[in-house]
Parts: C-alpha cells; structure tokens; sequence
C-alpha cells in the first residue's frame, strides 16, 4: 500500500477483506476455549472471615504509642493488624501445614509419587501454598480471610473447618499466656496440698484407729482421772495397812487388804502399760507420744488449710488475668459450603478468548496489509527465530 495515510475507513475496508480469517481464527479460539472450560478440572472455594478484638478498656497511652508505632512502620503486637499477620504465620506455619498434609492425606491428593517422603513432602507442601491454602487481609478494616481451594466443595468445607478450629484453639490455648502459665502452677499446687493432706488425713485416722484414739484430750482426762482415784483407792490401803500391820496380821481382815493391794497395784499397771481391757482407756505411758504425734499431724492439716485459703484468691486472679490475656476473635463468615466454582469462570474465559482472538487476528490482517514486502521478510525471519529455526 502507498505511504498516504490511513483513515479509519481504510482500516475497516481492510479489516473488511480479511474478514473470513478473521472470523475462522476467532472461532477456533473461542471453540478452544469452550472445551477448555468444560474438561478442566473444576475446583471450589471455601473460607471464612475473622476479626482480631482488642479491648476498649485497655485503651491508655502504652495502646496509643503502639498505635503511633505502627503508624511509623515499627510494628506493634496489639493491634489487629500485627495480630492478623501473627495469625497468619502461624497458620502458614510450616508444622501446621505438615499436619494439614498428613491429616487429609494431600499427598495422595496431588498424587506425588516420589519414593523419598521428605522430598515428597516438600513438592507437598509447595503445592498445598499455591494451589489450597490462601490468606486474604483487609488493611482497611482489618478482616482476615482463610480461603480453601480443592477439586471437591465438601473438601474444601471440610478443610475451612479444621483451619477455623485450630485458629480458635490457638487463641484459647495459648502456650505464652502469663496468666495461663500462672493459673496451671497455681492449680498444680493445690492439686499437690490437696494430696499430701489426704494422706496426712488417712495417716492420722489409721494412727487413730491403731491407738484406739478418738479424742486424745477427752480420753487422756479419763485416763489420768481413773488412774487418780485408784492410785488414792491404794494410798487409803497402805495407811490402813500400816495401822493394823502390828496387831492384827493374822485377821481375815489384813489378808484381805493384802489381796486388795496387790488387786489394785496390778490395775495400776495395766493403766500404765494399757492392758486395762477397755480399748479406748489410753496407756498413761503413752499419752505424751500420742499427743505429740496426733499435734503434728495436727498442725501440718491447718497448715495446709491456712496454704490453701491463701491460694485461692490468686488463683482467681490468675483466672481473671489468663481470661484478659485470651486473644479474642470475632467470626465474621463461618466456613461456607461453595455453590459456585472458585474455577473455571466458564464465561470470562469464552469472553476474553473471544475478544483476544478478535483483537490479533484483527491486527494480524493490519499488519499483512500494511507491511511492505521488505516488512514481511523481517516478520518471517522474526517468527523463524522464535520458533527456534535456523536461518
């Protein structure tokens, strides 16, 4: 064509001869791109939405320098944002993903056949990454959404699930909660007092029960009030005794003091030794052992009680403060079963096929026609080397 210029009626009489291309190349395209989209393998979305809560109460000027901080690019660990990335690395996180792989056994799902299972595992995860796993933030109002994308919707659903409940037992679980931490000691060592005073409680009763103690004061009085009127009862025979001893040792009267006396040396002795046949008649010799011993035992419960009424206010405070520490997280969108494709858009693909092919078989045709003959060597040679032939 000459070198006069080209107005738009030029290019439409041109566009116009070439038309059977034109139409033949964009049909075959949006044909192509038809059967694409009807045997690639469809795959379905999943996700749900959540949103970092930050108490208003604690607002105060540590919150305002965090937010400041942030402002300036430092960071901060409070605020949504910070909160949303460390939620994301977490969930991304190279353990987690690995127990994702394991638990919905998604090396068979990508079907990787490679021997080596570390390899394996690598191409696996790579793949879960770039073909499942997505993490959408929104800067503007600080929503976290976890997209799942699979070849099955129940899949996807089910695998939205499993990561919404691991961010909520993250959060409440939380192995760096102070308060937490606090709370767990606090709890562990009443569990241990709670312990040691059951066995001090079965030791005092089986001490009980082997002494035939009951209360050691009561029965200690007892004792001591018996063994007093005998020992008086013994007292009054010796003083008779010794009134009749040098005139009347032969009467019925003096044998039977003799017998009496020796009757009441012997109850005597079974109060000291406790052999007296009453059970619960404590031994006199043993009373201050038994009282000891029963004080100790004694002494070490209250101490325990007294340990423990002081452990329980601060193990609710720990509660109260393990409760503040918690982060919390607002649902926005629970999991959702997909109704529609994440994949192919059937009818953006066939459109923007259409318009592309359209488009460079049109600029195809203008470029034939306006080319001269030298234009076109060049464009051949052109194609030559990018084909890879050799000239």
């Amino acid at each position: 064509m000459d070198d006069k210029k080209i107005n738009l009626i030029d290019i439409f009489i041109i566009l116009a001869k070439g038309k059977k291309f034109i139409i033949l190349f964009t049909l075959i395209m949006s044909l192509i791109a038809v059967i694409y989209s009807l045997v690639v393998t469809e795959r379905w979305a999943s996700e749900f939405t959540v949103y970092p809560l930050i108490d208003s109460g604690n607002i105060s000027m540590a919150s305002m320098a965090s937010n400041f901080m942030e402002n300036l690019g430092l960071g901060s660990q409070t605020t949504p944002r910070a909160m949303n990335f460390k939620y994301s690395a977490i969930l991304k996180s190279r353990t987690n993903t690995e127990n994702t792989i394991r638990k919905f056994n998604l090396i068979d799902y990508f079907e990787i056949t490679e021997p080596d299972t570390l390899k394996a595992m690598d191409i696996a995860v790579k793949k879960f990454h770039s073909n499942i796993f997505d993490v959408l933030l929104n800067d503007e109002v600080h929503f976290m959404t976890i997209r799942i994308t699979t070849k099955d919707k129940y899949f996807s659903l089910e695998m939205a699930q499993y990561y919404l409940d691991l961010l909520m037992s993250y959060t409440r679980d939380n192995p760096n909660n102070i308060g937490k931490q606090r709370r767990e000691l606090l709890e562990n060592r009443i569990h241990y007092i709670t312990n040691e005073m059951v066995t001090r409680s079965e030791d005092l009763r089986q001490f009980q029960n082997t002494n035939n103690i009951i209360e050691i004061e009561e029965q200690a009085k007892a004792a001591i009030e018996g063994y007093g009127l005998i020992l008086q009862d013994f007292f009054e025979i010796e003083l008779e005794l010794s009134l009749i001893e040098q005139h009347m040792t032969n009467s019925p009267r003096y044998r039977g003091l003799i017998l009496r006396r020796q009757n009441v040396l012997e109850t005597l002795n079974r109060l000291e030794t406790g052999n007296e046949g009453t059970p619960y008649l404590l031994a006199l010799r043993n009373i201050s052992d038994n009282s000891i011993v029963i004080q100790e035992m004694i002494f070490y419960l209250d101490l325990y009680q007294l340990v423990l009424q002081t452990i329980y206010p601060q193990l609710e405070i720990a509660r109260i403060e393990e409760i503040n520490n918690i982060d919390r997280l607002e649902i926005i969108d629970l999991p959702n079963l997909p109704g529609k494709r994440a994949f192919p858009k059937r009818a953006l693909i066939c459109v923007v096929t259409f318009m592309v092919s359209f488009m460079f078989s049109s600029g195809c045709v203008l470029l034939n026609e306006l080319s001269s003959d030298e234009d076109k060597k060049k464009l051949i040679t052109l194609w030559k080397i990018l084909l890879g032939k050799k000239q």
